[in-house]
């Protein structure tokens, strides 16, 4: 009898510490869990640097360009059209042809000036928006890669940088005060974004525009 209990007293120990001290296994696993830590991504640099947003800009520009020159054009005929119905008689047969014509033509420029106005808008804003997706896509991969639990805007400008008024109280009030330039991972999202870039771009037949 003394025996049983002796032993069961034992056992009892036994359960008693297994229970209340984690495993060997369990103390490892957490040890082995990497560290997580905040990043930070200089967003207004990138999109500087970033070689498809500025190719996708310039066309645009020239787009634009091309656009100004042809309303130069209609303008100048319009102008020319005004300048003839001068020369002319009002009421007659060639006058009011003419000025049958001016009437079109002035709704026509009109309705392409509006019309160009709105398209380069709504390319510029989807240039902003795609290259801005594409961008956090990177981020998440590279942060999830390498643990980020976050990725927080910032700007690498300094106070120092800048003897404007206005920017100076900016910079003062920006939220990261000091930061590890380790944790800056603007450059290596930019490298990435670059050089998955430039072999879409050799591929791309000349005059074409990369999407």
């Amino acid at each position: 009898m003394k025996r049983f209990t002796l032993l069961a007293m034992c056992l009892g120990l036994i359960l008693s510490l297994s229970t209340n001290q984690p495993s060997a296994v369990a103390q490892g696993t957490a040890a082995a869990q990497p560290k997580k830590t905040v990043g930070l991504i200089d967003m207004a640099h990138l999109f500087k640097e970033y070689r498809k947003f500025s190719d996708l800009r310039d066309q645009l520009r020239n787009d634009i360009k091309a656009s100004d020159e042809k309303a130069k054009q209609l303008a100048e005929q319009l102008q020319a059209m005004q300048a003839k119905m001068k020369e002319l008689k009002e009421g007659t047969p060639d006058y009011q042809q003419l000025e049958s014509q001016l009437i079109q033509q002035s709704t026509q420029f009109e309705a392409f000036r509006k019309t160009q106005q709105k398209d380069f808008l709504r390319r510029e804003s989807k240039i902003y928006k795609d290259v801005y997706m594409e961008v956090v896509e990177a981020v998440g991969q590279y942060a999830s890669y390498y643990n980020y639990d976050v990725i927080i805007r910032f700007s690498r400008d300094g106070v120092e940088e800048t003897d404007n008024a206005q920017e100076l109280i900016q910079n003062m009030n920006r939220q990261v005060v000091w930061f590890n330039k380790g944790i800056d991972i603007t450059d290596a999202v930019l490298k990435y974004l670059n050089q998955k870039y430039a072999p879409a771009t050799a591929a791309a037949p000349a005059g074409t525009e990369t999407k």
